[in-house]
């Protein structure tokens, strides 16, 4: 077993102790404290001396020295008054070993995504733990929590942050009740707007449904000089997808002879296998863009490196490098969306389109895809429109490359021109 190394605690003393072979470091100023590197030496175990035995107290990084160091006298007190019970027969007492349980159970679960994974970590690490990670679970409040971890996101975050963070707070609680690891749910009936934040307002579009046509001549017009860019937007544009579905998209799911996607539900934000129609512009695109692969053929679409495909980060860097910082993946996700209503797309239809989770009874009720539906919708979202609202205006010219004609009559064509960018649509 390594030996005991002493140091002034902090985060670089960690660190560096966290390359040599101590198992434990302790620091002088503070006797009932130590921490315990784990196997890895990447995390440490904090631990407090209480009637002569150490007791776990959290997990490092997680909680920082910091955080740790502020917290321990409050944390003594309550263990020595018995205000602060360890775990015993399963029981969570304190909201640390709350979240190391709940955090446990997210980061183990199969039907939860990378993306969403990460999220959950890092709000647990750099909010929800050093705010409550030291309180008995019976003691919160919604005063405590609006002092602890409400006021304090509120001078650094949007109100859709705190409210995520407040969401996963309340989603640990309920989990350790259901099993029976706490006995109630302490902030029963608190809902965020409680906390004087008012009700969330959805993000503003960048892109309504007027610049979708001048997007989609933009597209085709940059689609030679830029296509694997250009690829990615108008997937996004045409199908509604996700930019963390359109960046992991591979060859082997698109039939172009039956003219559909599939895309596994284990991709899928929720976790649900999305079918979606291919209309004969995509499918023009799609064969010019393989096109651009073969000197360098890929099993995806946008592959990344070492055998893997576009990062997420990379994707969404195209996406603001291509319209100039001007809108986002999720603004072309939401013009679609806005296109079809404007179309008269079915709700279901344009639901089933986005993949979206669908409410109890209509999940229940349709036992299909709905798939000629969808088709006619993205026909038309392509194509010219009709009486209602105008389309895309793509269309496949004799030479087999997407062409647009727009409601103004104008052709756009397939030139590889670059396009100057304060000419795009949504750009102020």
């Amino acid at each position: 077993m390594g030996q005991t190394l002493h140091v002034q605690f902090s985060e670089s003393a960690i660190k560096a102790a966290a390359g040599g072979n101590a198992r434990l470091l302790r620091d002088d100023r503070f006797p009932a404290l130590r921490l315990r590197f784990l196997a890895d030496r990447r995390r440490a175990t904090w631990e407090t001396l209480a009637d002569g035995h150490w007791k776990g107290g959290g997990i490092w990084p997680a909680i920082s020295c910091a955080a740790m160091t502020t917290a321990l006298g409050d944390l003594l007190d309550r263990r020595a008054s018995g205000g602060l019970p360890d775990a015993d027969g399963g029981q969570l007492e304190s909201v640390g070993q709350l979240l190391d349980w709940w955090l446990a159970r997210q980061v183990n679960a199969a039907d939860i995504s990378e993306r969403r994974k990460v999220s959950i970590r890092s709000a647990v690490a750099k909010w929800i733990r050093p705010a409550l990670f030291a309180l008995p679970v019976s003691r919160l409040s919604r005063t405590l929590v609006d002092a602890r971890l409400i006021q304090p996101m509120r001078a650094e975050c949007r109100p859709a942050t705190i409210a995520k963070a407040y969401r996963m707070l309340m989603a640990a609680i309920h989990a350790a009740q259901q099993v029976g690891l706490i006995v109630r749910n302490p902030l029963e009936g608190v809902k965020f707007p409680d906390f004087g934040l008012g009700q969330l307002k959805p993000r503003e579009a960048r892109l309504m449904p007027k610049d979708a046509q001048g997007v989609a001549g933009l597209l085709v017009a940059t689609f030679d000089g830029a296509p694997r860019d250009a690829m990615l937007a108008f997937l996004m544009l045409l199908l509604g997808l996700r930019v963390g579905e359109t960046r992991q998209l591979r060859w082997a799911w698109f039939d172009l002879g039956a003219k559909v996607l599939v895309i596994p539900g284990a991709l899928t934000k929720t976790r649900t296998l999305l079918e979606t129609p291919l209309s004969p512009q995509l499918i023009a695109l799609l064969q010019r863009y393989q096109q651009t692969q073969q000197s360098r053929p890929s099993v995806y679409l946008f592959p990344g490196g070492m055998g893997q495909p576009l990062s997420e980060t990379m994707a969404a860097s195209i996406i603001r490098r291509f319209s100039g910082g001007a809108w986002s993946s999720h603004d072309l996700r939401k013009m679609a969306r806005a296109g079809w209503a404007e179309l008269g797309v079915d709700y279901l239809v344009a639901e089933m389109l986005l993949n979206h989770a669908l409410p109890g009874l209509a999940a229940t009720y349709v036992q299909s895809n709905l798939g000629q539906l969808k088709r006619e919708a993205l026909e038309l979202w392509h194509g010219p429109g009709n009486d209602r609202a105008p389309g895309l205006g793509l269309m496949v010219a004799s030479d087999g490359l997407v062409h647009q004609v727009a409601a103004s009559g104008v052709q756009t064509s397939m030139t590889g021109n670059s396009v100057p960018r304060s000419s795009w649509p949504g750009r102020a």
